[in-house]
C-alpha cells in the first residue's frame, strides 16, 4: 500500500508541472503537440527562445546544404551507373568506338557529398541547441560546470581540472 502511495505521489507530482519535451518534428507541453514554429508559444523562457530560435535557423541552413547535396550526389552516381563506359557511333559510314569520360559525373557526386559533410555540423548543432532550450525551459541546468578532481596515482598525488 506504502509503495502505491509513493508512486501515485510521483504521479501527480511529475504532473503537476508542465514539461516541455520534443517528440520527432514536434514539441510536447501538457500533452498538447506543437510544431517547431509554434516555439514562442511553448516555450515562456527568453533564453530558451532564443536557443529555439538559433536551433531552427541552424536546421534550415543545414536542410539547404543537405537537400543540394543530396541532389548533386544522387544525380552524380546515378550517371555513373546509367552511362555506358564505352558505344560505337558511324559517322559518314566509319564505325568507331567511343569511351565516356566519367570523371564529370564523379565531380558532381563529390561536390554533393561535401555539400552533404557541410550540412552534419549544423544539424547537430541544430540539435543540441533544441535539447539545450527544452532543458532551460524545464529548469535543468545546462551551465558549463568545471572542476577540480584530486587523483592518487599510485606514487603520488595530481590535480586535474576537468570541464
Amino acid at each position: 500500500m506504502k509503495k502505491l502511495i509513493f508512486l501515485f505521489t510521483i504521479f501527480i507530482f511529475n504532473f503537476s508541472f508542465s514539461q516541455v519535451t520534443i517528440s520527432g518534428n514536434k514539441l510536447i507541453k501538457d500533452g498538447k503537440s506543437y510544431k517547431f514554429s509554434k516555439y514562442q508559444e511553448v516555450l515562456t523562457n527568453s533564453e530558451a527562445q532564443v536557443l529555439f530560435k538559433r536551433s531552427r535557423t541552424n536546421r534550415t541552413i543545414s536542410n539547404v546544404f543537405a537537400g543540394f547535396g543530396g541532389a548533386f550526389l544522387g544525380y552524380g552516381l546515378a550517371r555513373i551507373v546509367s552511362t555506358p563506359s564505352e558505344y560505337k557511333a558511324t559517322f559518314y559510314g566509319t564505325t568507331t568506338t567511343i569511351k565516356n569520360d566519367k570523371g564529370a559525373y564523379w565531380a558532381c557526386a563529390g561536390v554533393g557529398a561535401v555539400l552533404v559533410g557541410i550540412g552534419i555540423p549544423f544539424a547537430v548543432s541544430a540539435k543540441n541547441n533544441a535539447e539545450k532550450a527544452v532543458a532551460l525551459e524545464n529548469g535543468e541546468g545546462v551551465a558549463f560546470k568545471p572542476f577540480f578532481k584530486f587523483e592518487g596515482t599510485g606514487t603520488g598525488v595530481a590535480l586535474s581540472y576537468n570541464f
